[in-house]
């Protein structure tokens, strides 16, 4: 395997930004898959290599992990701020695929994260169903509403969410899972495999059982796996291996 960290200049972002990357380098042909892997509020593209065994997963699916860089924008074109869900959806792809040796099928193609990443990568996949065959969230926010009208959300935070998504807090349909979900069902096209974990002391449990009964409800294929965790490290490594028994193991990933 190899680590690259590939520093470049963004037009969406009109800064330089930075890319970790996860990929097999023995074979001499694409990886035989591709994963946005989406960072947390909090933390950055480096941190999912270091804190968990990533690197193992990838290599034992010979799978090419991309791992970008986007700060506290909640993977959203800010009201205020920078187009970071621009920049993940189609230049960061383009990119990519033009430097690294990726498999750009479609059906080869998977998105996860954590906490804010979590909501990044659902989003992603009922953005554009047709880019990412499955997505997966762990701990993820699932309602942005609600998250956004959380009485107990830190002053400074508030004021962050005011600038990527106004100053009013309001939601658009383009932002929102569960009208992304009723969208792509209404359209009736593809949809996307969805795997979401959260840890039953976790804040954001109650927002993740309200969306599981949701889906559940729905044409998606979509699992739901929670267990005994709080929203950290330990957690989402322990069900790093629940993900990717999701993405490469059809159903052997229900604990």
């Amino acid at each position: 395997m190899a680590h690259l960290t590939i520093d470049t200049g963004s037009p969406a972002l009109r800064m330089t930004t930075n890319i970790h990357v996860i990929s097999p380098v023995d074979a001499g042909v694409p990886a035989s898959s591709t994963l946005y892997l989406l960072h947390g509020a909090g933390d950055n593209a480096s941190t999912w290599h270091r804190l968990t065994t990533i690197e193992l997963y990838a290599a034992k699916y010979g799978c090419t992990v991309i791992m970008p860089e986007a700060n506290r924008s909640y993977y959203t074109d800010m009201e205020y701020g920078l187009e970071y869900f621009r920049y993940v959806t189609q230049e960061l792809p383009d990119l990519c695929g033009r430097l690294l040796r990726l498999n750009e099928d479609p059906g080869k193609t998977y998105v996860a994260g954590l906490s804010m990443g979590g909501y990044g990568a659902l989003k992603c996949a009922l953005t554009y169903p047709d880019r990412y065959a499955k997505a997966v969230s762990l701990s993820g926010v699932t309602d942005i509403q609600k998250r956004l009208r959380d009485p107990n959300m830190e002053a400074g935070m508030a004021k962050e969410m005011q600038a990527v998504f106004g100053p009013d807090l309001q939601v658009k349909p383009d932002q929102d899972l569960y009208s992304l979900a009723a969208k792509r069902i209404d359209e009736g096209g593809p949809l996307p495999s969805v795997l979401c974990c959260c840890g039953t002391e976790d804040p954001f449990i109650g927002m993740n059982r309200e969306f599981a009964d949701y889906m559940r409800n729905t044409p998606f294929e979509f699992a739901y796996v929670e267990g005994p965790g709080a929203h950290d490290w330990l957690f989402w490594e322990r069900h790093l291996k629940t993900a990717f028994d999701f993405l490469f193991n059809e159903k052997k990933y229900v604990e």
